[in-house]
């Protein structure tokens, strides 16, 4: 009961008692396929009973991507978009940003795709985002619910043809579709992907990466951290390293003040 009312009073704190109270009730009873709050431009579905709510609070009544940004950021890549939350966080804050969601998850794309159609100049994919273009299939894998689907690359031709199977992504392919000479910001929270990310093909886009912010899943797999951190030191001449919650941040110093000059 402390917990609740301490919640809800953080949701009164964050968005007003009267929008608070409408938010908290409609994500605390259930009914919160549209949640309104004054920081977000149009109304936002949630799956009662599941992930989408403590992600929804983690975002939104917790600030997990309030950062300090040096720029202002006008082309945003959102790896492991889910239900599109973040995406949403950054189109409020950047409304003239260009963001590019992604989602391998057939359930979870539906509702990204429904939560963003009303934003102008966000582009919607249905994969993974891998370093090569394979097949893969979304899988509960360490039976974490919606906010924990992992991507398994397929080798056998004939499992390829079933429905929860979708082709890869790579950022590479973003660079050249976009035609972009930087990324400004790179969100990644792609449970587990990010090992085999950060293993291979990304010199020629990670150099050209501003900003990162990512969670690593060292927890599920081990070896991400220490693949994405090779890969950084690589990568970038100079950098600073920031951590928020569950989110590493990557600042790519040596791009940033050169472009700020």
């Amino acid at each position: 009961m402390a917990g609740t009312l301490r919640t809800i009073s953080r949701y009164t704190r964050e968005f007003g008692l009267v929008s608070g109270m409408t938010a908290a009730y409609k994500v605390k009873t259930g009914r919160c396929f549209n949640v309104s709050i004054p920081t977000v431009k149009h109304p936002i579905a949630l799956r009662p009973d599941t992930s989408d709510v403590p992600t929804f609070e983690q975002i939104f009544l917790f600030d997990e991507y309030n950062l300090d940004f040096r720029f202002t950021p006008t082309f945003i890549i959102d790896g492991g978009a889910n239900i599109g939350l973040a995406t949403i966080y950054f189109k409020n804050r950047f409304p003239d940003a260009t963001v590019v969601s992604i989602e391998p998850d057939s359930d979870n794309f539906r509702l990204l795709t429904a939560n963003t159609s009303r934003y102008q100049n966000v582009f919607v994919k249905h994969a993974g985002l891998w370093p090569r273009q394979v097949f893969t299939r979304a899988v509960d894998k360490y039976n974490r619910g919606k906010w924990g689907i992992v991507i398994e690359e397929l080798t056998d031709t004939d499992n390829r043809q079933r429905a929860d199977v979708t082709e890869t992504v790579t950022i590479d392919s973003i660079v050249t579709e976009f035609q972009l000479n930087t990324i400004d910001l790179l969100k990644l929270d792609i449970e587990t992907a990010e090992k085999q990310l950060f293993s291979e093909n990304y010199m020629n886009w990670l150099p050209r990466t501003k900003m990162i912010v990512i969670e690593l899943h060292d927890f599920m797999l081990p070896g991400c951290g220490q693949t994405f951190f090779n890969a950084i030191h690589e990568a970038f001449k100079t950098y600073t390293f920031l951590q928020k919650g569950e989110n590493t941040i990557i600042l790519n110093d040596e791009l940033l003040n050169t472009q700020l000059l």
